[in-house]
């Protein structure tokens, strides 16, 4: 019995140590996390709208209380407003899917990137692919969008596809004029 009490001791205190190591490395690494997190965010939205000059964050509680929709960012080019890029969360067959959207002032679909997901690799990770992320380019947002979902990844592309139709409602109900 001591012998079960005593290894049982060793493990609370093993554990305890690794878990100490694992929050002190994550506070650590949180700042750079965001950091990078933020950096991919505005590398797409560049590639959305070439030539932008300013991207800022719109934090109006109206909009973010639309169902996927977590951050707006307005997009700006010479004082005017060219478009808007949306970030959704979607449930993917393994978790959330981030998705941005792209929408100009024309309401047309300019792009979309994969932020992040923990898909399946070799099915559902598929959404990362240039030839299905392209099928959004162009598409208007007045309407729901139409692609071609993934053989073996259908709720990974029902995710995305659903995460752009939320970007693209909140577009024609708040932010179009």
């Amino acid at each position: 019995m001591r012998e079960i009490i005593k290894l049982g001791l060793i493990l609370l205190v093993i554990t305890s140590v690794a878990g100490l190591i694992l929050g002190g490395v994550n506070s650590m690494t949180a700042d750079i996390i965001e950091e990078r997190a933020i950096e991919e965010s505005m590398e797409a939205i560049e590639a959305f709208f070439p030539g932008l000059e300013e991207a800022g964050i719109i934090e109006d509680g109206d909009i973010l209380a639309y169902d996927l929709v977590e951050e707006v960012y307005e997009v700006s080019e010479g004082g005017n407003v060219i478009g808007y890029t949306i970030k959704t969360v979607a449930n993917g067959y393994d978790g959330p899917i981030e998705v941005l959207t792209g929408i100009n002032m024309d309401g047309e679909i300019t792009g979309i990137e994969i932020i992040s997901q923990t898909e399946t690799p070799g099915l559902g990770d598929r959404i990362t692919e240039e030839d299905f992320k392209d099928q959004f380019e162009g598409q208007s947002s007045d309407s729901e969008v139409e692609v071609d979902v993934l053989s073996g990844a259908t709720v990974s592309s029902d995710a995305v596809v659903n995460g752009v139709n939320a970007a693209a409602n909140v577009f024609e109900e708040e932010l179009r004029d």
